[in-house]
């Protein structure tokens, strides 16, 4: 890497580079205008009972509109059920999303900000604003999983026991949502 951009003057791919000399899996992750954020990608699916009921962990940083397809497929792979309604963050909007969501056979598909001339795809005004307060509620599921189960900062060594620390984590949510256990941490 230091040859390559050193020596040579060429510029090296964020996938060739090494960010970690103690975790070599860490990637790169970039927020837009935000600072740089050093991880892993994790893509969770949730449903009405609130149970998370995908989860995917990236190598690299895909794009989110890459992202919107599968985990929509993955679901319904998984229960054998289409939703009547999907909902997903901004940064998965995208025509050919859309497109392909409402060819699924999905009623509603709410993106929460839409890209140029798109519109979600609502049976009513008032869905499509039931539907962007209850993508919001995901927020509540990243955040428990961050803090709750420490995933914002993992220190479980290596690529494998990363991704074991991230399912556990939602294994171990999954099971207090349905059992309806609170733990506080009190101190």
């Amino acid at each position: 890497m230091t040859y390559k951009k050193q020596l040579l003057g060429k510029g090296v791919p964020n996938d060739e580079k090494l960010f970690s000399i103690y975790e070599l899996h860490t990637d790169i992750i970039v927020k837009g205008g935000r600072e740089v954020l050093f991880g892993h990608k994790v893509n969770l699916t949730d449903g009405k009972s609130k149970l998370i009921l995908g989860c995917d962990i990236f190598r690299g940083n895909p794009a989110d509109t890459k992202l919107f397809t599968d985990a929509i497929q993955q679901v319904e792979n998984q229960y054998k059920k289409t939703p009547k309604s999907v909902v997903a963050d901004g940064g998965y909007a995208s025509k050919d999303n859309l497109t392909a969501a409402a060819g699924m056979g999905f009623c509603n598909v709410v993106f929460n900000k839409v890209v140029g001339s798109m519109k979600n795809v609502v049976s009513s005004k008032n869905m499509q604003t039931r539907l962007k307060k209850w993508r919001s509620g995901i927020e509540a599921t990243i955040s428990n999983l961050k803090r709750g189960f420490n995933i914002s900062r993992c220190n479980w060594k290596g690529w494998a026991n990363f991704q074991s620390k991230v399912l556990w984590s939602v294994v171990t949510y999954n099971i207090r949502v349905m059992t309806g256990l609170v733990i506080a941490k009190i101190g």
